[in-house]
């Protein structure tokens, strides 16, 4: 008991003639000495937080975050300085000449207490504090109780971010002056703090009263900012007493005044979500009812004009489904429809809600139009109410905002997606709904939103149309417009792959509603967050759902539980998991119907070679030839075939540019076939001998299968090949019918993917002459 009388004091509680009527007129810089640190009114910031102490009403210290974590004096100006109300942070240093200790009060009165393990909150009994700097010349002091335990910041939920839950406990060692148990001093002017009650004036019209604002004498009226008002000035440019100020505006209203002739029709919205105003033609009243921003058509009964001159001086509100106007009869009494000579003059005023964006009020002199659904009546619905609060703030929409709403998830949907309605399935329709929404979207006159309205209802009416079952797809990402493509082992997007191999996805069904997914013949693997996802083999395979609204497919696997929403099929560089409403994890999904090979010339003919992970129904542009080696294995004997199963190894003959194969069902080969292929590509090495396989090719203008070259670095995917491990030549020659290419065993110099050729002065030669020297992949050669 006696050590606690000798380390505190008796308050002088909360009547303390030093904080009667007083604000902070300024901040200045932070205390760099301890003999600087005085009596007087100081703002303590904890230094690791970066935070202001502050006493909650209830007493509880915390430690505030005023301004962002930011250390700059001006920016602690602008948050303290003119103001009385953030006196709450203020607290009165005075220092013991006989000990030097010091205490700390607060403006309640109360003061600084001894720290415990706990929230810390404030005192009658002051505790006298042991103050000392880090180092002479730098801002930062540490201050511990008579216990010895150090004022230690601890804020909210992690250790270095105050605010809200942020509060002092003690500590039994002090941190560096960097660490939470470092503070700063900034000491206070004070001044005489006033009441001011802001008039915001527009054109002479009071629209919005704000009262008991508190200023420090001297300081700028600095009202705050309101939706729709601009300020323009002030009729006093300082404080010096109690009373109004008149804070000149201009307003921008997002509605203007028109006609009941020339009307100009808007939807109104109370409150916030999708509260309406309605017409209740049965009841004669004016309801308040939830209506979607996405309508095909907004009805008349939402629609309202606002008939007057001058908004700011009288008005009413006349309905276009009714032809009636609002009536408001008494505070709490929903408004009625009634005849003009009935109805209620309103005029606009100003919101005290700062967030709700071109929110504004009306306002018949006596009560504001209000939001409410009485408890037991049923009636949500349009009544005064004597508050210019968030239930009495407006905010309009023009009627062809609900239509455009409506179509603009399938304004940029590419022709031929699936997942969406039926009736926009048809290219010609999806076709008129965009030049429909670009024309309201230009000009939204009668006519052209009546069209886009047609094509909405019909959309509206329409049945499903196709979903993705099993089978093959093209999928391309809604945020970038490019496919995703595999090329070796990298996924990613890439533009122009619609007719592309490695576009093609393979949906296999393993369930209700789930797939796994395939390309070139491997599995996509499980989704992880922010990871890359793998091809795989089937043993690790992931498995995926398929939900598709309005075109936008979206693809997560379900297979591992943990952070399950952070496994949608994603893009960011390369396919990852992430969350389903990012638009780069949403996808459009085409049928794949066909892929597109291109032709290498040679003679009077076009060729390729193909291995493809699905069956080939048609070819057109081209014939597709298999075929088994001859019994010599010098040549293979080609046939022809019009289909082509899947993992089959074929070589395509024609005289176009490309060939184009049509993804379907293909008998089985019938006899051996000698080509094979790859799906991913084949890298040599010590491991890979080029030895082993022979690759469809040019040699002296002879087509056929080659040994590849020191110069050829790997088989291309979806190429066919010839396994040579078990066969002694080196080159084998093309059979068709009798007539053989003449070859010889040279190996490989010219294959499908041609490397550029360079005459001896290095310039780059198109036609080389045959028997001519030149230089490709960087050795010398004889055509």
């Amino acid at each position: 008991m006696l050590a606690m009388l000798v380390s505190s004091v008796q308050s002088a509680f909360a009547d303390d003639a030093k904080w009667t009527g007083k604000g902070i007129k300024s901040v200045d810089a932070a205390v760099t000495s301890l003999s600087d640190l005085t009596d007087g009114y100081y703002l303590v910031r904890n230094a690791g937080h970066s935070t202001f102490l502050q006493e909650q009403g209830n007493g509880n210290l915390y430690l505030w975050n005023a301004n962002n974590y930011s250390s700059d004096l001006t920016s602690i100006n602008n948050v303290f300085s003119g103001s009385a109300t953030n006196m709450n942070s203020v607290v009165y240093l005075a220092k013991n000449s006989e000990d030097g200790t010091y205490t700390m009060q607060f403006k309640s009165g109360k003061y600084m207490p001894a720290f415990g393990g706990a929230k810390t909150s404030s005192n009658e009994t002051a505790t006298k504090l042991t103050i000392a700097i880090y180092k002479e010349g730098e801002p930062y002091f540490n201050f511990k109780d008579g216990n010895n335990l150090y004022a230690n910041g601890k804020g909210g939920n992690y250790q270095g971010q105050g605010n809200g839950d942020g509060n002092f406990v003690g500590w039994k060692d002090p941190s560096d002056k960097n660490g939470n148990s470092s503070y700063q001093f900034y000491k206070l002017t004070l001044d005489d703090a006033y009441t001011v009650n802001y008039k915001y004036t527009v054109d002479g019209h009071v629209v919005l009263a704000v009262n008991g604002a508190s200023k420090v004498k001297g300081s700028a009226p600095s009202a705050d900012a309101y939706p729709c008002l601009t300020i323009t000035g002030y009729d006093k440019q300082t404080i010096t007493e109690s009373g109004d100020v008149v804070v000149n505006c201009t307003m921008a209203l997002p509605v203007e005044a028109s006609t009941a002739a020339a009307p100009k029709w808007y939807a109104v919205r109370l409150h916030n979500g999708k509260r309406m105003i309605v017409a209740d033609a049965a009841n004669s009243e004016v309801a308040c009812n939830d209506v979607e921003l996405s309508l095909p058509e907004l009805p008349d009964a939402n629609q309202w004009a606002f008939v007057g001159d001058d908004l700011l001086t009288s008005f009413k509100l006349y309905n276009k489904g009714t032809q009636k106007y609002l009536k408001t009869s008494a505070q709490d009494a929903i408004s009625t429809l009634v005849d003009e000579a009935d109805a209620t003059a309103f005029h606009v005023m100003a919101t005290r809600i700062q967030g709700m964006e071109n929110g504004f009020c009306i306002s018949n002199g006596s009560w504001y139009l209000n939001f409410q659904n009485p408890e037991g009546s049923n009636k949500p619905g349009v009544y005064g109410w004597g508050d210019n609060d968030q239930g009495s703030t407006c905010t309009v929409y023009a009627p062809e905002s609900f239509p455009l709403n409506y179509a603009a998830p399938y304004v940029n949907v590419p022709e031929g997606a699936i997942g969406g309605p039926q009736y926009l399935e048809t290219k010609g329709n999806l076709i008129a709904l965009k030049a429909a929404y670009n024309a309201v979207e230009a000009g939204a006159t009668d006519e052209n939103v009546q069209k886009l309205v047609d094509i909405n209802k019909q959309i509206a009416a329409s049945p499903a149309g196709t979903t993705l079952t099993e089978g093959y797809y093209r999928l391309v990402n809604r945020q970038y417009n490019q496919y995703l493509h595999i090329n070796g082992n990298n996924m990613n997007l890439q533009n122009g792959k619609e007719k592309a191999i490695g576009s093609v996805v393979y949906f296999k069904s393993v369930g209700d509603n789930q797939y796994s997914m395939m390309i070139e013949g491997k599995y996509l693997g499980k989704v992880t967050k922010s990871q890359a996802i793998n091809l795989v083999d089937e043993a690790d395979k992931g498995t995926f759902s398929v939900t598709s609204s309005n075109f936008i497919t979206l693809l997560q696997d379900v297979s591992v539980e943990n952070e399950k929403n952070f496994h949608y099929i994603h893009v960011n560089g390369s396919a990852l998991g992430w969350e389903a409403s990012a638009p780069a994890s949403q996808w459009y999904a085409f049928p794949a119907t066909d892929v597109e090979i291109d032709m290498t010339a040679q003679g009077d003919n076009t060729y390729a070679s193909a291995y493809l992970p699905f069956s080939v129904s048609a070819v057109d542009g081209a014939t597709a030839y298999v075929g088994a080696l001859n019994a010599d294995k010098t040549a293979i004997d080609m046939k022809g075939v019009s289909g082509v199963p899947a993992n089959t190894g074929f070589v395509l003959v024609g005289n176009g540019n490309k060939a184009t194969l049509t993804i379907g069902n293909a008998a089985a080969i019938e006899g051996v076939n000698a080509l094979t292929g790859t799906n991913t590509g084949v890298t040599f090495a010590d491991a890979t001998p080029r030895a082993n396989y022979l690759v469809f090719g040019v040699n002296n203008d002879k087509v056929g299968f080659y040994t590849p070259s020191n110069s050829v670095p790997a088989i291309p995917a979806n190429k066919a090949y010839i396994n040579a491990s078990e066969l002694s030549n080196q080159a084998i020659a093309l059979n068709f019918g009798n007539t053989v290419t003449g070859i010889n065993a040279a190996t490989l110099v010219k294959g499908e993917n041609n490397a550029p050729i360079y005459d001896l002065s290095g310039r780059r030669v198109w036609a080389p002459v045959k028997g001519g020297l030149y230089i490709q992949n960087g050795k010398k050669i004889i055509k």
